[in-house]
C-alpha cells in the first residue's frame, strides 16, 4: 500500500474545553487505492489499498499533474548504458509493466487528437530494444497483473484490446492480479491451459499462449491448485534458461466476495522459497525471477539470494525499484496505467555468474517533454508501434458511440482530494458518487449511501480557463469502472455509527492513514448524512448523525431502522457491518453502480436540466471543531437585526446542537458552550417570531438590513451550502422560545448576557 504523508494535527481550544488532537488525514496518492477499487489503495490520492487504490490525480494531456503528494519523476536513461565492467557477458534487457488497468490509451480528453497511446509507445521501445542486437542479446517482457479493468473501452469489451495488444507485443509471462477476478477470471483473463484468454476486437481475433502465472492459488477447501494458472514457466533468452515463478499475496480482501469465494490464496513465503529452489534445480535454471502481484521489496527481503535473482512486483501502484538490504536481491515495479515501465539488465558471465543491474523506473506519460510522443499525429508519429495503435483504435471504435453523451454539466472539478483534511475524508468525488447511489435507490427511501474512496478511480478535471465541464458517459465508466452492485440494507442508528467508526478509523492520528487505510474500504465516502466524531483510544467514536432532511439519528439506538445503500465490495468485506445481513433487494436484482449512475443522471438531465450543483460540504467533523464552528456561526449574527431570512439557518444550528446533546457524551465544558449557543439562538428565533407575528402591513425588525447569505458557513450548513432542516419545525412561537431559554440554566443566561454586552 502506498505510504501516505501524515500531517500532525493542531490543538484547538473550544471555550473552556480541554485541548484535543484534531486529526488530519493527508490526501493520499488515490486510485487503485485497489477497488485497489482497490484499493481497489486510491488514485487514491493517494494510496491504494486496493479496492483502494490511490487517489492520485491523473495527469492531463495538456497540463501538469496537480497532485501535491506525487513527485513527478524524470525520465531516466537505461541503467547499464556506458558500463564497461561486463566485457564478454551476455545482456538480457528486462521490461516490466504492471497495473495497466485498461489504459491501453488515455481517452480522458475525449478529443481524439489528444488521446495518449501509452501502450503503443512502450511497445515501440520494447521493439527497438529487440532490434538493438549490439546492446542486448535478448529481451524479456513481463507484466504482474491487473491488466484489464479500469477504462470504458477496456471494460465494455472485457479487456479484449489488452489481450490482443499483449499477444502482439509478445509478452513472455503475466501475473494474475486481484482485478482479474472482477469478471469471470476463467473466461476473460485465463483459460484451462493456464494462458491468456482468447480475444476478438475489430479485425483482431486470437488466442495467445502467454503463460498466466500464480503458484499459490487453490480451489477453496482443498489443496488443489487451480487449472487456469501455471506455477511457473521457463523461457530461453540469449541461450540461458530463465525460470519465472508466479505469486501473489493474499489479496482476497481486495476482490468482491462473490468472485473470490471459490478460491483460496496461500501466501506462505517459506513455500515460495521452497518452490523457487525446486524449480531452479529441476529446470536447471540459470536465472530465477519471481513475478508477483504484490509489493516486491518485502518479497526480495524474504527469499534466498542464492536462488532468486529478481522480483518483479505490482498491486500497490508504486514506483518501487531497488535492491534488498537484507538479501541483496533486486526488485522492480512499474507504477500503473501504462504511465511508464520498469527496466533492468540481467548480465550473465561466461562462467554463469548473474548480475542484475540497477532496476529503474522510466516515466513516459508524466514526463511532459515526452508526452507529445504519445499522440497519434494523424499517423505520423514514428514513436508509436503501428500495430498497437490499430488495436487501440479498434477498442475505442467499439464503444465510442455512446461515450460522448453529455449527462450533466458542473462548474468545478470533481476531485478525490479531501475538502478539509483536518476533519475527515470527505471529497467532492466521493460525495458525488454516493449521492448518485442514493438517486439510484430512491425507491427504497434510502437516507445514506456509503462508498470507498479506492473505488472512485479518477478525477474529472476542468480544463484550464473553462467555466464548466460536461460529464459524459465515458466519464462515469472512468470514475466508476468496477460494475459493483449497489445493495440496500435496513440498519439501526447504532449500526450506522459502527459503520462510520469502522470506515473512518484512520482519522485517529495515533493510527493514522497507514493503519486505517484498509478500513476505508468499508465506506469512508458517504452522502445523505453528516456526522460528528470524537477521537478515542484505538479509533474514533461517533457522537452524532443528522440526515440531510434534518432528522437526528440516535447513535445508541438498536431498534429503529433506516434504509441505506453501499456497494457490493464494501458490504461483503470481512468485518463489515453489512457482512452477514440480507439486502432488501437480491444481489442479481440490485442496480449496477455505473449503469445506475448513468440512468440517474439521464433522468435528472431530462427533468431538471444539465446544470448540476456539486456537494462541497464536509460530512464529518471532530466534536471540538463542530462546537467551535457552531459558536462561531452564532457569533456572526447581529441579534438585534435577525429576520425570517435567518430562520432556517438558525434552526439548522439548533438541530446540530440537539444532536450533540442527544448523544449523552458531552463534557461539562462542551455542554456549557452548546447551552450558551442554544440560548443565543433561542433569543434570535424569538425576535424573528415576534416580528413575523406583527401581522401584515407592519415592517419587521430590521428586515431590510439583514445579510442572510453571509450568515451560514457551508461547512456548518447542510448539503449544497443550505442549512440543515429540523424536520417538522415550521414556526417558533414566543412562548415556546421562552420555555427553551428557561431550560438553558443559570450558566447559559450569564453567558448570553456577556455576549449581549460584547455586541453592544
Amino acid at each position: 500500500m502506498k505510504k501516505i504523508s501524515k500531517r500532525l494535527c493542531s490543538l484547538v481550544l473550544v471555550m473552556m474545553m480541554v485541548f484535543s488532537y484534531v486529526p488530519a488525514v493527508a490526501a493520499a496518492d488515490l486510485d487503485d487505492t485497489a477497488n485497489v477499487e482497490s484499493t481497489e489503495s486510491l488514485d487514491a490520492e493517494n494510496t491504494e489499498a486496493v479496492e483502494s487504490e490511490a487517489d492520485t490525480e491523473e495527469p492531463q494531456a495538456d497540463a501538469p499533474d496537480t497532485d501535491s503528494d506525487l513527485e513527478e519523476p524524470a525520465a531516466q536513461a537505461d541503467p547499464a548504458e556506458g558500463t564497461e565492467d561486463y566485457e564478454g557477458w551476455d545482456t538480457i534487457k528486462v521490461f516490466e509493466t504492471t497495473d495497466i488497468h485498461g489504459w491501453i490509451t488515455d481517452v480522458s480528453t475525449y478529443k481524439e487528437e489528444t488521446f495518449q497511446y501509452r501502450l503503443a509507445y512502450i511497445a515501440k521501445i520494447v521493439n527497438d530494444a529487440r532490434a538493438n542486437t549490439e546492446a542486448y542479446d535478448d529481451v524479456l517482457l513481463l507484466d504482474t497483473g491487473d491488466i484489464y479493468q479500469g477504462t470504458p473501452h477496456s471494460n465494455l469489451t472485457y479487456g479484449a484490446a489488452l489481450l490482443a495488444a499483449f499477444d502482439a507485443m509478445e509478452y513472455d509471462a503475466v501475473g494474475l492480479g486481484n482485478h482479474e477476478f472482477d469478471w469471470d477470471v476463467t473466461t476473460y483473463a485465463a483459460d484451462s491451459d493456464g494462458t491468456m484468454a482468447p480475444y476478438e476486437i475489430g479485425d483482431y481475433k486470437g488466442d495467445s499462449d502467454i503463460p498466466v502465472l500464480m503458484s499459490n492459488l487453490y480451489y477453496a477447501g482443498t489443496k488443489n491448485r487451480v487449472d487456469f494458472t501455471q506455477d511457473y514457466t521457463v523461457v530461453e533468452k540469449a541461450g540461458h534458461r530463465v525460470a519465472i515463478i508466479g505469486w501473489a499475496d493474499d489479496y482476497r480482501a481486495d476482490i468482491k466476495a462473490s468472485q473470490i469465494a471459490p478460491y483460496e490464496i496461500d501466501d506462505d513465503m517459506n513455500k515460495l522459497n521452497t518452490l523457487a529452489s525446486e524449480v531452479k534445480e529441476k529446470e536447471e535454471a540459470d536465472i530465477v525471477i519471481v513475478l508477483a502481484h504484490a509489493d516486491p521489496a518485502p518479497i526480495a527481503d524474504a527469499l534466498d539470494p542464492n536462488v532468486v535473482d529478481l522480483v518483479a512486483g505490482g498491486h500497490t501502484h508504486q514506483r518501487t525499484n531497488g535492491t534488498s538490504e537484507v538479501t541483496g536481491i533486486d526488485y522492480m515495479q512499474g507504477y500503473r496505467y501504462a504511465y511508464g515501465y520498469s527496466t533492468t539488465e540481467i548480465k550473465i558471465s561466461p562462467e554463469g555468474e548473474v548480475d542484475v543491474v540497477t532496476p529503474t523506473y522510466v516515466d513516459t506519460a508524466y514526463n511532459y517533454d515526452l508526452v507529445p510522443n504519445l499522440y497519434y499525429k494523424d499517423g505520423n508519429n514514428t514513436a508509436l508501434d503501428p500495430e498497437i495503435v490499430k488495436i487501440s483504435q479498434a477498442a475505442w471504435d467499439a464503444v465510442k458511440g455512446e461515450m460522448y453523451e453529455v449527462l450533466c454539466t458542473v462548474d468545478q472539478s470533481i476531485t478525490r482530494s479531501y475538502i478539509d483534511p483536518a476533519n475527515g475524508t470527505t471529497s467532492i468525488a466521493g460525495s458525488w458518487i454516493a449521492e448518485l447511489m442514493l438517486a439510484a435507490t430512491k425507491e427504497y427511501n434510502t437516507v445514506a449511501a456509503f462508498a470507498n474512496r479506492g473505488g472512485v478511480r479518477a478525477d474529472l478535471v476542468m480544463e484550464p480557463g473553462a467555466a464548466t465541464r460536461d460529464i459524459t458517459v465515458a466519464d462515469i465508466y472512468t470514475i466508476s469502472p468496477f460494475g459493483n452492485r449497489t445493495l440496500t440494507f435496513a440498519i439501526t442508528g447504532q449500526q450506522m455509527a459502527q459503520q462510520l467508526e469502522n470506515a473512518l478509523i484512520g482519522l485517529n492520528p495515533e493510527i493514522g492513514i497507514e493503519g486505517g487505510y484498509s478500513n476505508s474500504n468499508y465506506g469512508d465516502q458517504f452522502a445523505g448524512i453528516t456526522m460528528t466524531y470524537r477521537v478515542v483510544d484505538g479509533g474514533i467514536k461517533v457522537v452524532s448523525i443528522i440526515t440531510d432532511d434534518g432528522e437526528i439519528i440516535d447513535v445508541n439506538d438498536n431498534t429503529k431502522t433506516y434504509n441505506v445503500c453501499t456497494n457490493e465490495y464494501c458490504a461483503t468485506l470481512p468485518g463489515s457491518v453489512f457482512e452477514n445481513m440480507t439486502p432488501l433487494v437480491k444481489l442479481d436484482d440490485a442496480p449496477i453502480d455505473n449503469l445506475s449512475t448513468i440512468e440517474a443522471l439521464r433522468e435528472r438531465r431530462d427533468t431538471v436540466g444539465l446544470a448540476m450543483e456539486l456537494d462541497t460540504s464536509v460530512h464529518s467533523m471532530t466534536i471540538e471543531n463542530k462546537i467551535q464552528q457552531i459558536t462561531d456561526a452564532v457569533d456572526e449574527y447581529d441579534a438585534a437585526n435577525v429576520t425570517s431570512a435567518d430562520k432556517a439557518a438558525l434552526e439548522g444550528l439548533l438541530t446540530e446542537i440537539d444532536a450533540l446533546f442527544a448523544s449523552d457524551s458531552l463534557s461539562e465544558a462542551e455542554a456549557a458552550a452548546l447551552q450558551s449557543a442554544k440560548a443565543d439562538i433561542a433569543e434570535m428565533l424569538a425576535k424573528i417570531a415576534e416580528a413575523d407575528n406583527k401581522g401584515d402591513g407592519e415592517e419587521g425588525n430590521g428586515s431590510d438590513n439583514v445579510k442572510p447569505a453571509d450568515k451560514t458557513d457551508n461547512k456548518t450548513a447542510g448539503k449544497g451550502g443550505k442549512a440543515a432542516r429540523t424536520g417538522d419545525t415550521n414556526e417558533v412561537m414566543p412562548w415556546a422560545v421562552m420555555l427553551m431559554i428557561g431550560a438553558v440554566g443559570i450558566a447559559g443566561v450569564a453567558e448570553t448576557s456577556r455576549r449581549k454586552q460584547k455586541r453592544g
